[in-house]
C-alpha cells in the first residue's frame, strides 16, 4: 500500500480496527484436532474479510501479497528452518503462525514454553493447544508473540476462537513504520556529532540498567533451540543476536535524535561514536525515518531501532504540546495525518519549537504497583482501551506506535504546555514493554530505573 493512499484513508479520529489480508495454509494439520482448530479460524477469520489462497502470490480483491502463513507443527521439540516456511513467503514478507496441539502443555515457566515454540518454528506468533490430539475440544491454548507476550486463553471455546482471530489479525496486517526511506547531509560536522554527550549519556545508561537486571545484553535463543536452529534464524534475520529494549536522546544543540541500533548490545553500547552504536536522525516519513549522515562521516550505520519511528513521534508530539498545536491523542494524530497528505517528511523536532522529553527508555519490564519511592516524579499511564483492544501489537508497526501515543497523551503532565523537567511520564504497555520520557539529565532518568522504584515481569494479555 503507498504512503499516500494510506494517509488519505485516515479519518479525523482513530480508532483502531481489524483489516483483512491474504492467509497460505503452508503446512497442513498433523491430527484432528489441529484440523479443527483451522476450520474455526478460518470461519472466523474469513467473516472478517479474510481471504484463504491456495498458492503463493494469488491476485484476490486484496491483491498479490500474501499476508500471513500458517504451519501446522508435529510436536513441541520439531524444529522447522525458517528457510521452509518464511523463506517461501514472497517480498515484502508477510507473518507466519506455528500452531501445535498437545495432549498437555507443559508446566512451568509459561514465557520459556510459548517463546520456545516460536524459535524452533521460526514463527512470529504462534499457538499451542491443549486437548485431545484425535478429537475436536480444545481445553485451553497458549498465545505467544515475538513482541514478548504470552498468554494462557481457558473457558469459553468460542470466546478463545474469537479472541484467538482478533490477534491474529492484529499482527498479520499490522503497517510496518521502519522503512529506510533515504539518508540526508547532516548540516553538522562528524567532529561536532562525535562530541555529542549522547554517546555516552546512552552507553553509561545502558552499563547501569543491565547491571540492574533491567535489560539484557541480547535475547538468549540458544536456550530455546539447537545451535543450528538458533544460526538459521539469526542467519535468516540478517542478525547477529537479538535484543529487547532500546533508548533514544536529544541533542539540543545539534537539532538531533540520536537512537539505539536493531538487535544486539542493548547493555554494550559503546560510547566511541566511531562504532556507530547510535544512530542520528532528524526526520521521518509517513512508513519510515530519514538517516542523517554528520559532514565527513567515517561510519557506515547499521538499522537503528524497530522502534525509530515511535521515539520521533513521541518527541514532536511534545513540542507540538509545548507550541500549543496539540493537546490530545485525537489532535495529534489529525496534525500528523493532514501534514503528511502534503509533504514527505516531518521534522522530528520542528524549528523554533522545545521537546517535553529529551530522553526515552523502553524496556520489557514495569514498576511494581506500590514501589515508587517519588511518586510525585512518575506519572504512570496506560493505553486508551476505548481505541484499542487489550491485546499485543508487534514492535515497528503503526498500530503499536499510536497504542504507546494514547497512553502518552492520558498523563497529565504531558498534555499541558511546559518542560517535563524532573518529571517523568512512564506508558505501561500491557503484554510487551514500558516506555518511559524525561525532560532532565539522562542520568536522573536512569537513576528513577533503577534505584526509584522495583520493577517486575510485565503483565500478559
Amino acid at each position: 500500500m503507498s504512503s499516500q493512499s494510506s494517509i488519505t484513508e485516515i479519518k479525523p479520529t482513530y480508532r483502531w480496527q481489524p483489516r483483512a489480508a491474504n492467509i497460505w495454509v503452508s503446512r497442513e494439520p498433523h491430527n484432528a484436532l489441529q484440523t479443527q482448530v483451522l476450520h474455526r479460524l478460518r470461519e472466523r477469520l474469513e467473516a472478517r474479510g479474510c481471504i484463504f489462497v491456495e498458492a503463493l502470490g494469488e491476485e484476490t480483491e486484496l491483491g498479490p501479497e500474501t499476508h500471513l502463513g500458517i504451519a501446522f507443527g508435529r510436536d513441541l521439540e520439531e524444529e522447522i528452518s525458517p528457510l521452509e516456511l518464511l523463506g517461501q513467503l514472497p517480498k515484502p514478507r508477510g507473518m507466519m503462525l506455528v500452531i501445535n496441539a498437545v495432549e498437555r502443555i507443559p508446566s512451568g515457566n509459561l514465557f520459556d514454553v510459548a517463546r520456545g515454540q516460536l524459535v524452533r518454528k521460526a514463527g512470529h506468533i504462534g499457538m499451542t493447544f491443549e486437548g485431545d490430539l484425535n478429537g475436536t475440544r480444545v481445553k485451553r491454548v497458549l498465545w505467544a508473540s515475538m513482541a514478548g507476550n504470552n498468554r494462557m486463553l481457558e473457558g469459553d471455546e468460542d470466546a478463545i476462537f474469537d479472541g484467538l482471530a482478533l490477534r491474529v489479525q492484529a499482527h498479520m496486517s499490522a503497517e510496518k513504520v521502519n522503512v529506510h526511506a533515504g539518508d540526508e547531509d547532516m548540516p553538522v560536522t562528524w567532529e561536532a556529532w562525535a562530541a555529542s554527550p549522547i554517546h555516552t549519556d546512552i552507553a553509561r545508561a545502558a552499563r547501569a540498567l543491565g547491571q540492574a537486571g533491567i535489560i539484557e545484553d541480547e535475547v538468549p535463543l540458544a536456550q530455546y533451540a539447537s545451535s543450528d536452529q538458533t544460526r538459521s534464524v539469526l542467519r535468516f534475520l540478517k542478525r547477529a543476536s537479538l535484543g529487547e529494549g532500546m533508548r533514544s536522546q536529544l541533542d539540543l544543540d545539534l537539532g538531533v535524535m540520536g537512537i539505539t541500533t536493531s538487535g544486539g548490545n542493548k547493555i554494550n553500547v559503546s560510547p566511541d561514536p566511531n562504532e556507530g552504536h547510535v544512530v542520528p536522525l532528524r526526520q521521518l516519513t509517513w512508513d519510515g525515518y530519514i538517516r542523517s549522515i554528520p559532514q565527513g562521516c567515517p561510519v557506515t550505520f547499521i538499522p537503528p531501532s524497530v522502534e525509530t519511528h515511535e521515539n520521533g513521534m513521541l518527541y514532536l508530539a511534545g513540542a507540538l504540546v509545548n507550541a500549543g498545536l496539540v493537546d490530545s491523542f485525537e489532535s495529534f494524530f489529525t496534525h500528523v495525518a493532514e501534514h503528511f497528505a502534503h509533504h514527505e517528511r516531518l521534522d522530528i523536532l520542528p524549528d523554533g519549537m522545545q521537546p517535553k522529553a529529551v530522553a526515552i527508555e523502553h524496556f520489557h519490564r514495569q514498576p511494581r504497583a506500590g514501589s515508587v519511592r517519588e511518586p510525585d516524579r512518575v506519572e504512570v499511564v496506560y493505553p486508551d482501551t476505548s481505541l484499542f483492544p487489550e491485546i499485543d501489537f508487534p514492535c515497528g508497526v503503526r498500530e503499536a506506535e499510536l497504542h504507546l501515543l494514547s497512553a502518552v497523551f492520558r498523563a497529565e503532565s504531558f498534555r499541558k504546555p511546559g518542560p517535563l523537567g524532573r518529571r517523568m511520564v512512564m506508558a505501561v504497555l500491557p503484554g510487551h514493554g514500558s516506555v518511559a520520557l524525561y525532560g532532565g539529565p539522562r542520568d536522573e532518568l536512569t537513576d528513577l530505573l533503577v534505584n526509584g522504584m522495583e520493577l517486575e515481569e510485565i503483565v500478559r494479555v
